[in-house]
């Protein structure tokens, strides 16, 4: 990749918080080491576990290709480092894709953000049996 903003590295403490439910950012990030926990709550502000990230796995790549918001948090569990790649390295990378291969992924991204929904309702369902 010619520009050198497309890459960056970061790195973070257990407990800091890379980016939250909510923002609206244009970059994903690939762990060189760690691991990164992803998470949504409920309406009661309950923790809901989605994903651990480690070694060579990347996350955050949903915001873009679905060019919204971000539809969890993510939170370093150990020592964190990362490389976080733009929204033009990103743009690079997809631009080397067959067509078919970017529509796939999109299809691919409605499907987990519909299943993000549904463990955020199941765990509400299961918060009101409860109380």
């Amino acid at each position: 990749m010619s520009d050198h903003t497309a890459i960056q590295k970061e790195s973070y403490k257990p407990g800091d918080f890379i980016f939250f439910e909510g923002d609206i950012e244009n970059h994903f990030y690939i762990v060189e080491n760690g691991v990164v926990s992803i998470f949504t709550k409920d309406n009661t502000g309950k923790k809901i576990p989605i994903s651990e990230i480690v070694d060579g796995e990347s996350f955050g790549e949903f915001a873009l290709i679905s060019n919204s918001p971000r539809s969890a948090t993510a939170q370093a569990m150990t020592d964190v480092n990362l490389v976080k790649v733009s929204e033009e390295g990103f743009k690079e990378l997809m631009a080397d894709l067959p067509p078919w291969a970017e529509s796939m992924l999109k299809s691919f991204v409605e499907r987990l953000q519909n299943m993000t929904e549904k463990i955020r309702e199941l765990e509400l369902e299961k918060t009101r049996r409860n109380s």
